[in-house]
């Protein structure tokens, strides 16, 4: 994740890709600037630099379509038009040969963020929304109520696929969705439009720590309460202290002198993907760190508590009953509001 304070707009265009048609509608000219417009591409890309779902790519091969697409917009702007057409042709030949690709719009963007140059090319796909419409006839009107399938995302929604070309080092920020090819549920744009390698997004990161800690839990523990706690308010200690995730302090912290579990932990981690040791952590991602475990009983009893007093038995104590019900005791309680 990137955090971008300045945003510039150098140039924008809409091409409109709906495969149900048979052409792509590729526009000829730029998009004309207005404030309204400008504000919410800027809004946007803020928006999507500062998304834990963003993840990075690069270019599998030296001669790659795209790659030289953006290679020649960035040495050469007046090529904007026809290279984003291009683009945006080859994104349309793989959407008309597969329908579970929705239609969409795609504005591509050449800007600058805090001074370096980037490529977007940002996938409005249409939403379903109701407006009013009013039909005149020769004695009455009647206004009604219809169904708009090509509404684009507002202002305050999340763009649900992007791609970001860095012009310098032609690294990829990329946001994707699975869609069904060939029978399968598979990432189209990097494996097809892109033919890039990808890493983990934060989101994926943090939810193979999450993953692998559970499944531990349930593995070595029988799903005890407190030892998924303890995991958990690992990794918040870990990242207050040091603004990451530290695999080798949760592990350490959590199984404490079992080195078998220790290394069981790490390398369950690994399988799924993560090599990382330390995952950083800035405020948009800390945000979905969990700080409390919630609790449901069979009888509905919800009890939501700070993952910290779960690790002793001061504030709350979990008991196994001999015919098999589990008691919960609240402790030093001064005061209890219903909310």
């Amino acid at each position: 994740m990137i955090i971008i304070d300045r945003i510039n707009i150098e140039k924008m265009i809409l091409h409109i890709l709906d495969s149900s048609v048979g052409i792509p509608a590729l526009s000829e000219a730029e998009h004309p600037y207005s404030g309204d417009i400008i504000e919410f591409l800027e809004i946007h890309i803020e928006k999507v630099f500062n998304d834990i779902n963003i993840k990075k790519a690069f270019f599998d091969t030296q001669e790659n379509p795209v790659k030289n697409i953006c290679m020649e917009i960035a040495e050469n702007n007046d090529t904007f038009i026809e290279k984003t057409k291009e683009f945006a042709q080859l994104m349309y030949d793989i959407m008309a040969e597969n329908a579970s690709i929705p239609p969409c719009d795609l504005i591509c963007s050449l800007f600058n963020g805090d001074g370096k140059k980037y490529l977007g090319f940002f996938i409005l796909n249409y939403k379903s929304s109701y407006i009013h419409y009013v039909e005149e006839s020769e004695d009455k009107r009647i206004n009604k109520v219809i169904k708009q399938k090509t509404t684009l995302p507002n202002i305050n929604q999340k763009i649900d696929e992007c791609i970001i070309i860095d012009l310098e080092d032609f690294s990829i920020l990329l946001k994707e969705k699975k869609y069904e090819i060939n029978g399968q549920k598979e990432y189209y744009i990097s494996k097809y439009l892109l033919q890039s390698k990808d890493t983990l997004s934060d989101k994926e990161k943090i939810d193979i720590v999450n993953k692998v800690s559970k499944k531990i839990v349930q593995d070595y523990y029988e799903d005890d309460v407190k030892k998924i706690a303890e995991i958990k308010n690992a990794i918040v200690e870990s990242v207050e202290e040091t603004d990451t995730i530290d695999i080798d302090h949760i592990k350490t912290k959590a199984f404490n002198e079992n080195l078998e579990l220790q290394n069981i932990y790490e390398e369950e981690i690994e399988r799924r993907g993560l090599k990382e040791k330390t995952i950083e952590v800035n405020e948009p991602m800390y945000k979905k760190i969990p700080k409390t475990q919630k609790f449901v009983t069979d009888d509905g009893i919800e009890i939501k508590v700070p993952i910290s007093l779960l690790t002793g038995d001061d504030k709350i104590e979990f008991f196994n009953n001999t015919d098999g019900t589990i008691s919960i005791l609240l402790k030093s309680i001064k005061e209890i509001q219903g909310k």
